[in-house]
């Protein structure tokens, strides 16, 4: 391809030098786009009419500026001067852009007005949200839409290459914009933070200012014309040529009314349909490849990309066509049939995904590296063809050489106005309405017959239309209305569980699976995971992607869990001891709180334990309505929160609320999502703790999740680090949950774990029906520190301006291992007060209280107590409780249990409910594995290895089933058939270390030390196993 630049090689040079500048320009834009987007969430918050009126301002302001600099730009009559003007508008965005923080910040105190007098006036609080946000943003994004235009006027010298160039100059620009998302998002605020990235990019205003000021004028050719056109600058002025109706370009413009009008029309519809895909492959992505700020980073870069390698190459194809209204035509059907199309491929993706992800797990850079480059394989392909709009249709548009300015701001504008209209409609509308299949098919038809209609129109009018177009044109109407009402076509029930991060039940098959069949199988291997799962609520809505899913355990009891973005944020019983001691801690160690406040809904259980106190007032700050609706399958468990006059939702971002309300609280409990989860690291950050204690009364406490797990300690001593700097008077507990849930504890005024205050409040504890807590002391035994600085240390903090936790946390996503916990362990600080507190009470008293409190939460800790050396009333206490847990609760694992006596009684109990699960449920193998284990355990071994072979011959591929039934003939020394099991066990599951620590076992028992040795070692290659390791080192000493 060569592309043809008019005049001298000076002039050439002058024209790659723009070139580049706009490159730069791109790159600055998008830079600010991100930031300013980060500093309007703080003053709006991150909901989503606040986001997106963030982003119709920005595109607003592009439109709007192309559009008045190409209506208005045409009184430029010197050429040099619109490099000066292009300049100086450079200069005004990068002055603007190191003053935006300060003018961001004015808006501060007009929304909290607001937000305190018209926030429940909902349309009339976002309008005056949209309306600030255009005061302080329109006037630099409309400068950086004018240079378009601008630049086009200098940059196109005659319109036989007008396609060729403005599709050059948008695509370089929108290179730019591609360049600054991956430059801001992998290395600018990650490593310069926020005031850093606004300095760099300033600085890219500046030099590009600078050289078009004083630099470019002067390389300008004062007279650039080409013989054969009848437009030209000419004596370095603006002027057109007579004889135009003679001139053979102008009898070969196929310009005509209907074209160019059509040309707009298709034009809309493409930025339309361009930011739909956007919205919703944003969206679907997120629940492919995690919702991390690095994925929506790659995500939206690929697509600029792709547009931009589209408006390049087809502008210089555009100035080679003969018919360019039929190229856009068909240039926009291919883009409608390829988005739907590479949309069903991504929406059954997810195991391929999986398998990238954790192929490269371990290697982040590498990760980010592969994801990046397959993802950019396959938006390429739409967005290709997406991009070719642009060139054409100002070919297609521009009457003259005179009108070139106002025709590109007049068609850009339009462009602007059909992605305004296209990313509200997916966000507000087609999403929340009909679904992201749905709307992805009403998206591609919207531009499918669009495109056709318009081409048949002007084929119409033209004359051309014979019988030979009509049947074509009927052809691919029939053909786009099968083909859009049938496609995109996902399964959901997959589609809502993410597996971007937990693979450990799918390890096995992402070992086994080739890359070829998880591309084209991969539906069907998750399809066996979903056994026993059902969906019963699916809101795709304006907040997100919130589901609901049940699962029904062994013994017929029901557990409901909640996920956003495809991953678990709460559940009815699983994580029950975070969820409740959320909202007991505080309200235990307050005197008297009247007004609590409670940031993130989820199931409502923590809100709901709220509820068994005497309080006056509870806030329930909820960003996304779809967990309101959700929560609403959890009454059994919240306490009815959404009910309770008491309580109030404010569907709102819980760091803007409390930033701009006038409302202050006894009590504050911050329990969001995980902070690698785009967005969620501002409610971690050193000034939301701030603003917090601002909301404080004198006596507040505040309460804040966090975990160990997915983080290294880096990060997580990060995050304890920024709570302690504003909190200093605080501590840390431990939940039971068993997976590394801690809860920071911050004091307004003086650390106060008083005892005797929470023994008197412990009657309202009492009233809950999702915990028993039958003393208050029992509580001191799950602090871990008393000072948060001596087990966090020195280093650097989160902050706004330096938010190292958003991009530290993804990182370390995949990270495993007790590192964090044996690190908390190892720097445990609890104070005398509480030492004292512990030892004066009765040890056997106060073992049994713990067994209680944690049966009762489901993290049961049996091992704590000793019932053959206990008093016959502490023994009749605690069977009773090993009885009533064991007749509600699945047991996976009787070795929770201190003796054979315990463990043998709940396996009996549980066998019996399991036997009557049975008859009503013959079909389920994990029911007839379930009760395997318990026969087991209850003594009835051949019984056992019954349900096991039932298990086996429901399920080919149960990979604990194989291991079981190998263990079972391992004990009874039918060595070949637990071999054999065993090796089963391995195919299902080639990284599964317990069936080659068995096969070791089988190997000793024949006598064969160097195949032990040999299977120990690929064991633990796969799980670092105490055990197995300590065999290992006998066998090679011996």
């Amino acid at each position: 391809m060569v592309f043809d630049v008019t005049g001298s090689p000076k002039e050439k040079r002058l024209h790659g030098m723009i070139t580049a500048c706009f490159f730069l320009s791109g790159m600055a834009g998008l830079i600010y786009q991100v930031i300013w987007i980060r500093l309007v969430d703080k003053v709006l918050g991150s909901a989503p009419y606040s986001v997106a009126a963030v982003l119709t301002v920005f595109m607003a302001g592009l439109g709007a500026g192309s559009y008045l600099a190409g209506r208005y730009g045409e009184r430029i009559k010197q050429r040099k001067s619109l490099l000066s003007a292009y300049g100086w508008m450079e200069a005004a965005i990068g002055i603007y852009g190191i003053s935006s923080p300060l003018l961001i910040a004015l808006l501060t105190p007009v929304y909290r007005a607001a937000y305190n007098h018209i926030f429940d006036i909902f349309w009339l609080y976002q309008v005056l949200g949209l309306l600030g946000c255009g005061l302080i943003l329109l006037l630099p994004v409309a400068l950086m839409g004018a240079t378009l235009p601008i630049l086009c006027r200098f940059h196109v010298l005659n319109l036989s290459h007008l396609g060729e160039r403005t599709g050059r100059l948008y695509g370089i620009n929108t290179l730019g914009a591609a360049a600054g998302a991956l430059l801001a998002g992998f290395y600018l605020i990650p490593e310069m933070g926020i005031w850093g990235s606004l300095l760099v990019a300033a600085a890219f205003n500046f030099i590009v200012a600078a050289l078009a000021i004083f630099i470019f004028p002067g390389m300008a050719s004062p007279e650039s014309r080409k013989e054969g056109t009848r437009e030209a600058w000419a004596d370095g002025n603006f002027a057109a040529q007579v004889g135009a109706s003679t001139d053979p370009l102008a009898a070969a413009d196929p310009a005509s009314g209907p074209i160019r009008s059509w040309a707009l029309i298709i034009f809309a519809v493409s930025g339309f349909c361009a930011m739909s895909y956007e919205v919703i492959w944003t969206r679907l992505l997120g629940l492919l490849i995690g919702p991390t700020t690095y994925s929506f980073t790659i995500v939206v870069s690929t697509f600029i990309l792709g547009l931009a390698a589209g408006s390049i190459v087809f502008g210089w194809i555009s100035d080679r066509s003969r018919d360019p209204f039929k190229l856009l035509v068909i240039t926009q059907m291919t883009a409608a049939i390829l988005s739907v199309l590479l949309s069903q491929f991504l929406g059954g993706g997810q195991f391929f995904f999986a398998k990238l992800i954790y192929s490269f797990r371990e290697n982040f850079p590498l990760l980010m590296t592969a994801q990046s480059l397959i993802l950019f394989g396959i938006l390429v392909i739409p967005t290709f063809f997406l991009g070719a709009a642009f060139p054409i249709v100002n070919k297609l548009y521009t009457r003259s050489f005179d009108g070139i300015g106002r025709s590109v701001g007049t068609a850009y504008a339009v462009n602007t106005v059909g992605a305004i209209l296209g990313s509200f409609a997916a966000g507000f509308v087609m999403i929340p309405f009909m679904g992201k299949e749905n709307a992805l098919r009403i998206a591609g038809g919207l531009q499918f017959f669009t495109a056709i209609g318009g081409g048949f129109y002007v084929f119409y009018n033209a004359g051309k239309a014979g019988i030979r177009r009509a049947l074509i044109s009927a052809g691919c109407i029939g053909l786009g209305i099968v083909f859009f009402t049938s496609f995109p076509s996902w399964n959901r029930m997959l589609l809502s569980y993410g597996r971007y991060r937990d693979f450990r039940s799918i390890e096995g098959d992402l070992l086994r699976t080739s890359w070829t069949e998880a591309l084209f199988k991969g539906n069907d291997i998750l399809a066996r995971q979903e056994r026993g799962r059902s969906l019963v609520f699916y809101g795709d809505g304006i907040g997100g992607f919130t589901t609901v899913e049940t699962l029904t355990d062994s013994l017929g009891t029901v557990r409901y869990s909640l996920l956003n973005s495809g991953k678990p944020d709460a559940s009815s019983h699983g994580d029950r001891s975070t969820q409740t001691l959320l909202a007991h801690l505080p309200l235990l160690f307050h005197p008297d709180p009247k007004k609590v406040m409670v940031l993130g809904l989820a199931s409502g259980m923590t809100a709901g334990e709220a509820l068994v106190y005497p309080i006056e007032g509870l806030d329930v700050v909820e960003i996304s309505d779809e967990v309101v609706k959700a929560c609403r399958f959890f009454p059994k468990w919240n306490n009815k929160v959404l009910e309770n006059p008491v309580s109030k939702v404010i569907l709102q971002d819980g760091r803007n609320h409390l930033a701009l309300t006038n409302a202050v609280y006894d009590v504050i409990v911050s329990e969001p999502s995980n902070p690698w989860m785009a967005g969620l690291a501002n409610l971690y950050s050193k000034e939301f703790f701030e603003t917090v204690k601002t909301r404080l009364r004198g006596n507040g406490i505040f309460v804040q999740w966090i975990h160990s797990y997915e983080m290294d300690w880096r990060v997580f001593s990060m995050v304890g680090r920024t709570f302690a700097s504003v909190f200093p008077e605080s501590a840390m507990f431990a939940t039971l949950t068993g997976v590394g849930d801690y809860l920071l504890v911050g004091f307004r005024e003086r650390l106060d774990l008083d005892l005797e205050t929470a023994s008197g409040r412990v009657k309202y504890a009492q009233g809950s029906a999702n915990m028993s807590l039958p003393d208050a002391l029992l509580l001191f035994n799950l602090i871990v520190s008393e000072d948060l600085k001596h087990v966090f240390g020195d280093g650097p903090l989160h902050t706004d301006n330096r938010p190292r936790l958003e991009f530290a946390a993804p990182r370390a996503l995949y990270k495993s291992g007790d590192e964090v916990d044996q690190k908390i362990r190892e720097r445990r600080t609890v104070s005398k007060a509480t030492r004292d507190v512990l030892e004066a009470g009765s040890k056997s008293e106060l073992l049994l209280d713990m067994v209680e409190f944690s049966s009762s939460v489901l993290s049961p800790l049996f091992m704590l107590f000793d019932p053959e050396r206990a008093l016959p009333q502490e023994r009749a206490r605690f069977l009773a409780l090993v009885d009533g847990f064991c007749g509600a609760n699945l047991v996976g694992d009787y070795s929770v249990f201190p003796e054979a006596g315990s463990r043998r009684r709940c396996a009996e109990t549980q066998a019996e409910l399991m036997k009557a699960q049975a008859v009503s449920r013959p079909d389920e193998p994990d029911l007839f594995f379930s009760l395997g284990i318990a026969l087991r355990e209850a003594g009835e071994r051949e019984k056992a290895v019954e349900a096991f072979e039932k298990a086996a011959s429901l399920d080919s591929e149960h990979l604990r089933v194989r291991n079981s039934l190998g263990v079972e003939y391992l004990i009874s020394g039918d060595l070949a058939k637990a071999e054999g099991l065993f090796r089963e066990a391995l195919k299902i599951h080639p990284g599964y270390a317990t069936a080659f620590f068995n096969l070791a076992q089988v190997s000793l028992r024949r006598g064969e030390k160097g195949e032990a040795i040999s299977h120990l070692r690929k064991g633990l290659s796969f799980e670092n196993n105490a055990a197995a390791k300590d065999l290992l080192r006998r066998l090679l000493l011996s």
